[in-house]
């Protein structure tokens, strides 16, 4: 008899359990998904350059003085000054081909790589950064980043990760409310095959809250090791692709991973909880010959 008992125990146990499990997996890989999209186009803002070119005729003491101005600008963040000499060596060593000679002066500027404060960089702030920075004495040009059509290619990715955010944003509401229509029909299939239980022991006197708590104590466990589970196949994802990918950031993304972990353990518990408490309270509601 005890055997029977510890049998169907464990067939209610492990079917719940993963089932509750691979829901709150898919809802968590998007949620991983979202935390590096996010992160990459941290990124690309936090090293978005600009590139400023002073005149020919701008010695290296000019141009570094209105480097000292650029540097007094709110948006900038840093700059990395590049000498023309430097500059006109690097390339006729990548290129073999010695232009000074061929053209009896050095055809590049001097100029500067200036760092944008990330939350500077969109579409509409850039334009004024160009304006600002064509301001300054000496500048001849302000270059940065342009597709083959020569459109702002700043604009192009915003406008792409938006579209990622919403159409993510659009998958997980979609996926959560499929979370929540499964996990609340696996804890009523459950408490209905437990129903004649819970009837018996509200016929022997036992009030609603002593009928309820043991079946809210065993769904919160049932929640609790879903959600381990869930998160320990999340880490496991996260490992294997920073393995792959010969890396090892996962330090930089630990509080968006514990806000992961703890919101997949919170939505489990609170949809377990809600399934249980009116699930049960629906049971005792019913009359004897309804629970057929």
């Amino acid at each position: 008899m005890d055997t029977n008992k510890t049998y169907k125990k464990r067939t209610s146990f492990w079917p719940t359990i993963i089932s509750m499990s691979l829901v709150l997996f898919i809802i968590g890989l998007i949620g991983l998904i979202s935390i590096h999209t996010k992160q990459l186009l941290s990124h690309y803002r936090n090293n978005f350059e600009v590139y400023v070119y002073f005149t020919l005729e701008t010695t290296a003491e000019q141009a570094k003085a209105s480097e000292v101005e650029i540097k007094k600008l709110t948006f900038v963040n840093s700059s990395t000054f590049l000498d023309k000499e430097i500059v006109a060596r690097k390339e006729i060593q990548s290129t073999g081909n010695d232009f000074i000679k061929t053209l009896g002066y050095n055809p590049f500027p001097h100029s500067l790589e200036v760092h944008i404060n990330a939350e500077m960089v969109d579409a509409q702030t850039m334009t004024n950064v160009e304006k600002a920075l064509r301001k300054i004495a000496n500048v001849d040009d302000v270059k940065y980043a342009k597709n083959e059509f020569g459109k702002d290619l700043l604009t192009q990715i915003n406008t792409n990760f938006k579209t990622v955010e919403l159409v993510l944003l659009a998958i997980a509401v979609i996926l959560l409310l499929i979370a929540i229509a499964l996990i609340n029909s696996t804890v009523r299939l459950n408490m209905f095959a437990r129903r004649f239980i819970i009837k018996s022991m509200q016929y022997v006197g036992a009030s609603d809250w002593f009928i309820i708590k043991p079946f809210i104590g065993m769904y919160l466990t049932y929640a609790i090791v879903s959600s381990l589970i869930a998160i320990g196949l999340l880490g496991s994802i996260v490992y294997l692709f920073e393995k792959q990918m010969n890396e090892s950031n996962w330090q930089l993304f630990l509080p968006q991973y514990g806000l992961l972990a703890g919101f997949l353990l919170l939505l489990a518990i609170v949809i377990v909880l809600a399934s249980v408490f009116f699930s049960t309270r629906r049971y005792l509601k019913l009359k004897i010959d309804q629970l057929y």
